[in-house]
C-alpha cells in the first residue's frame, strides 16, 4: 500500500466519532516506508508536501537557479522527486504522522561502512485533523535505517521497504503521547536510536 494510501484509509479511521476512536486507539508499531514526493506537489494534495512544505519551496527555487536543472538527469524538471519516509498512526480523530526528509546535505552517516543504511536526517512530525496538518515537533539528527536494494550497477539507486534485515520501527503510544524507534541492522537490533518524542497536543 503507498504512503498517501495509508494516510486516507486513516483519515477515514478519524472520521470516526472521537468516542469510538479513542476506544480503539492502542499503542501502534508501523514500519518506516520509503516513498517520493514531487517537488512540484501541492500541500493540498499530498500530507508529506503540506509537512515538508517550505524545504520543497527552497529547493524549487535552488533548482530554478540553475541554468540546466535537468542536465543531469533524463527526467523534465517538473518530474523531479524527493526522497522521505513515514509512518503514521491514529488517535482518536486524529492521525499522527512521522516524516524524515532523505536529502543532502541534511542527512549525514556517521557510522560510514561499519552501518551504510544508517543516516541521520531531518523528522518532523504532524497531526492532521479535520483536514489541516500541522507540524507539532521536529528534530535534525533523527537516526534511522534507509536500506537500498540489490540491483545491477545500471540500474537506479531505490529503497527497500521488504527486507527485514534493514529497517525502522516507529512506536505510537496514545497514553503517554510518545514516539520511540527501534533499528534493526544487519538482523540485529541497533543499539543507536532517538530518544523518545513527546507530541504537545
Amino acid at each position: 500500500m503507498r504512503i498517501l494510501e495509508v494516510f486516507l484509509v486513516a483519515a477515514l479511521v478519524a472520521g470516526l466519532t472521537p468516542a469510538l476512536a479513542a476506544a480503539r486507539s492502542p499503542i501502534q508499531t508501523q514500519r518506516l516506508m520509503a516513498t517520493s514526493v514531487p517537488l512540484e506537489a501541492s500541500p493540498t494534495s499530498s500530507v508529506l508536501a503540506a509537512v515538508w512544505r517550505d524545504r520543497l519551496m527552497a529547493m524549487r527555487k535552488k533548482l530554478a537557479t540553475l541554468s540546466n536543472p535537468s542536465a543531469n538527469s533524463s527526467r523534465p524538471a517538473s518530474n523531479v522527486t524527493v526522497n522521505a519516509f513515514a509512518a503514521s498512526f491514529t488517535d482518536g480523530d486524529k492521525t499522527i504522522i512521522l516524516s524524515a526528509l532523505f536529502t543532502t546535505p541534511e542527512c549525514v552517516n556517521l557510522s560510514g561502512a561499519a552501518a551504510p543504511n544508517l543516516n541521520n536526517c531531518p523528522v518532523r512530525i504532524a497531526v492532521l485533523q479535520n483536514g489541516e496538518v500541522n507540524v507539532v515537533a521536529s528534530a535534525n539528527d533523527f537516526p534511522f535505517v534507509a536500506a537500498m536494494k540489490d540491483l545491477a550497477n545500471d540500474q537506479a539507486n531505490e529503497f527497500d521497504n521488504q527486507t527485514s534485515r534493514d529497517k525502522t520501527l516507529v512506536t505510537f503510544d496514545p497514553a503517554t503521547h510518545e514516539i520511540t524507534t527501534l533499528l534493526i541492522l544487519n538482523g540485529v537490533r541497533d543499539t543507536e536510536k532517538s530518544a523518545p518524542i513527546r507530541i504537545p497536543y
